[in-house]
């Protein structure tokens, strides 16, 4: 691996690699948390308009040649990728710098790409049940706070409420080489890839440099219950546990803990209150982490005689046994298998270039160097300490599903 800097600030990482394939993976620290105040789910919009120029021709251009693209908003960070043939590198290089400095922004194709999120909206998250569930748990978990609100905006209207001159503002202001970080992985990279990066990416544009997000430790929790009756087929309880900044050493505690209690098959709280019990017919639990904060979230489904308050009962003194447990089989068991997640996520070129630009744009280019060392250093006692310190009822949001009538 080599990394240097362009003089206009942009950050690129060479991972070569002796395969046919190649991918370009351009990232930025901008996301929905720098919206300003109202303008919801413009970095998600942007998003679908990198896609749009008809001059730049990027999808129809990347697929010609055999390749195929994608993009992802989050709350930190957008991150853009192609993959092609090695020797089809520098035309991806080339539609991607393109992209970054002369995107057009037509209101005809802003307008169809409003359309398309707001519809995305409904089918996502208003028409299914329970989808809308992330709305709530944010706004109770992140009151005041950038993450309070979804990747995708409030609501179908709100979308299509956007204006034009949102969207170009956002883009001249933030999507400059200073916040990004560029990754060329796998095939194809030669000598001359330092002179046609050079080339092509080393160009002024100005900007301003993306704000820093705060905490979500500096606001405290208001609200810690929503009841909702709503069209779904059976009762839904869902906990979640408001949990520090990413970098924080117990992000990678919580990954073991996760497993160790939420494992669909073997994990403590599955087998006590699923199987043993039988106050939940089915039960997952999930970490949301962002780079400010995050989420240990528990979802539960009941059977229909069993009641709200019976289920969280048992669900509170399973969590109240948690630091005494013996968690030597949380590092174990779930320890190589966190390993073999990690191993899996980068066995493909795609997936060590995107790693390492989440760990660049995260501020910690170590997570990708040395992946494993964070769990290494975990005792049984480091994870006791940390499910008494975080599983409680101060970090603690529920909501509740009841079927309508």
């Amino acid at each position: 691996m080599t990394s240097w800097q362009l003089s206009n600030g942009l950050t690129v990482y060479i991972l070569p690699a002796d395969i046919p394939f190649a991918a370009v993976v351009l990232g930025y620290r901008v996301g929905a948390a720098h919206e300003p105040i109202g303008q919801a789910g413009a970095a998600h919009l942007l998003e679908h308009l990198l896609f749009e120029d008809e001059d730049i021709a990027y999808d129809e251009k990347i697929q010609t040649v055999g390749g195929n693209t994608n993009a992802y908003t989050g709350q930190d960070y957008t991150v853009y990728y192609a993959r092609v043939p090695r020797e089809k590198l520098p035309l991806a290089l080339r539609l991607e710098a393109q992209r970054l400095f002369d995107l057009k922004l037509s209101p005809e194709k802003i307008a169809i790409q409003r359309q398309v999120v707001a519809e995305e909206f409904r089918q996502r998250y208003l028409n299914p049940p329970y989808a809308d569930r992330f709305f709530h748990l944010v706004k109770m978990a992140f009151p005041n706070h950038p993450y309070g609100t979804m990747v995708i905006g409030e609501s179908p209207e709100q979308v299509l409420s956007l204006p034009d001159e949102v969207l170009h503002h956002f883009y001249q202001r933030f999507y400059v080489p200073a916040n990004a970080v560029l990754c060329i992985a796998g095939g194809g990279i030669d000598e001359g890839i330092y002179s046609l990066v050079q080339a092509l990416y080393d160009r002024s544009k100005l900007g301003e440099r993306v704000p820093d997000i705060p905490s979500v430790e500096v606001e405290p929790i208001s609200s810690q219950l929503m009841v909702r009756k709503a069209p779904v087929p059976q009762k839904a309880v869902i906990w979640a546990y408001r949990l520090p900044p990413l970098q924080e050493p117990i992000t990678h505690a919580f990954d073991l803990l996760d497993d160790f209690m939420g494992h669909t098959q073997s994990g403590l709280l599955t087998q006590r209150l699923v199987h043993k019990q039988g106050v939940a017919s089915r039960l997952n639990t999930f970490l949301w982490q962002m780079h400010q904060g995050g989420l240990w979230v528990i979802e539960a489904y009941l059977p229909a005689n069993v009641s709200v308050e019976r289920y969280e009962e048992e669900l509170q003194k399973a969590l109240l046994e948690v630091p005494e447990a013996d968690m030597s089989k949380a590092l174990e068991v779930y320890r190589p298998m966190r390993y073999l997640t990690l191993y899996k996520e980068r066995a493909k070129v795609l997936g060590r270039a995107t790693s390492l630009v989440h760990a660049v744009l995260a501020g910690h280019p170590e997570w990708y160097e040395a992946p494993l060392m964070p769990y290494e250093r975990l005792s049984v006692e480091d994870l006791q300490s940390i499910a008494r310190e975080f599983i409680t009822a101060e970090r603690l949001v529920r909501l509740h599903y009841l079927p309508e009538g």
